[in-house]
């Protein structure tokens, strides 16, 4: 089986409600599906994140080139390829958001011709179900409250917050959220690289009178010693996240012991292929990983379900946001009952795509382009 072209298509999905993080207030999310085709007639979806679909088209279109005429399956030779030929490691981290979606929709289409899930390419389950966080929206104390004290009553036995919106702001909003909740669930932060080293210290200081798990990225994803030097002075946990996009930032870190625990992303990563093995690093190391979220759908989050249940130094509570999206892109239903989603065993990464809703995105994103 080869494959016999590769087609994006942008799209624009509203938000339920806007997403509040220290970078600003988004109403939508921004995708590209992409679509493998093959002479066996089996097509393949996977999603890239992005903020200009366009450019992320465009780039695929590029990139799309390295993979037709080859097998699906052969992931390893064709990155391999990628990236000893052109100028694709200046735009590292843009091609692998661009690459993620790609190589999602090859281990779809591969595991559809197989007649097995994704999984199997990844060394086969070691668990049934992903416990996942729920990730608590709102701006104002009240409102995170409210709706953190409704996912505590969902069963999520870890609540995730957005910080660095403020030094007050935020003690504010995490003292009403653990006093909502009361002392059950574990609350975990992500300041998303808005301190510098001191600031860190003490803003960790004070806010880990709140019972926190742990804290992700307090700084620059590229102050690695700074990282360090923040977890050698807190009590609170260390994630690192912006810090480990590439295997070689992941092993500076381990080798810095820089992070109790590390968050990662097939998006960041450059894909499922990568995700496994940068978690192998993690395990050889001893730390654990958890699975970072975006603005994505339930297409990613059924690509991370097929990885995710393969990787044995696992934590409880990673990262989900399809939930955020007011439209679902699947018809496959994914209930999450108590923090845990069950992995699915369908061919592929076991989802039906709801075309209906791809072309509403479609054209909202036209809309949005042309004004």
């Amino acid at each position: 089986m080869r494959i016999t072209a590769i087609h994006p298509t942008p799209l624009v999905v509203p938000l339920v409600q806007p997403y509040h993080w220290s970078s600003g207030e988004d109403e939508f999310a921004k995708l590209v599906l992409f679509t493998v085709e093959t002479d066996a007639g089996v097509s393949g979806y996977g999603e890239s994140i992005c903020d200009d679909p366009t450019a992320t088209a465009t780039y695929g279109r590029m990139i799309a080139e390295s993979f037709v005429g080859r097998s699906p399956g052969a992931i390893e030779a064709i990155l391999g390829d990628l990236w000893t030929r052109g100028r694709w490691r200046v735009t590292r981290r843009m091609t692998n958001q661009v690459l993620s979606g790609i190589e999602a929709a090859c281990w779809d289409a591969q595991g559809k011709a197989l007649g097995v899930p994704a999984s199997t390419f990844f060394g086969g389950c070691v668990r049934e179900e992903v416990d996942f966080c729920g990730f608590i929206q709102g701006d104002a104390p009240d409102e995170v409250a409210v709706h953190a004290r409704a996912l505590r009553d969902e069963g999520f036995g870890v609540l995730y917050l957005k910080a660095g919106l403020g030094l007050e702001k935020d003690v504010e909003r995490i003292a009403a959220v653990r006093e909502a909740i009361g002392d059950g669930p574990a609350l975990r932060i992500d300041a998303n690289e808005a301190w510098d080293v001191p600031t860190a210290v003490e803003q960790i200081r004070r806010l880990e009178a709140f019972g926190l798990d742990w804290v992700e990225q307090p700084v620059s994803g590229d102050n690695i010693r700074g990282l360090a030097q923040i977890r050698a002075r807190v009590a609170a946990k260390i994630a690192a996240d912006n810090a480990v996009y590439s295997p070689g930032e992941l092993r500076e870190v381990l080798q810095q012991e820089a992070a109790d625990v590390v968050v990662l992303a097939g998006h960041e990563s450059g894909g499922m292929w990568r995700f496994r093995k940068m978690a192998y690093l993690a395990e050889v190391f001893g730390i654990p990983v958890n699975r970072k979220g975006y603005l994505e759908s339930s297409i990613s989050t059924f690509a991370g379900l097929q990885v995710l249940a393969t990787v044995p130094n696992l934590t409880a509570g990673n990262q989900l946001t399809h939930q955020l999206l007011a439209e679902s892109l699947t018809t496959t239903p994914l209930p999450i009952r108590a923090g845990k989603a069950r992995v699915p065993d369908q061919p592929g990464l076991g989802f039906e795509l709801d075309e209906d809703a791809v072309g509403r995105a479609s054209d909202r994103y036209r809309q949005l382009v042309t004004g």
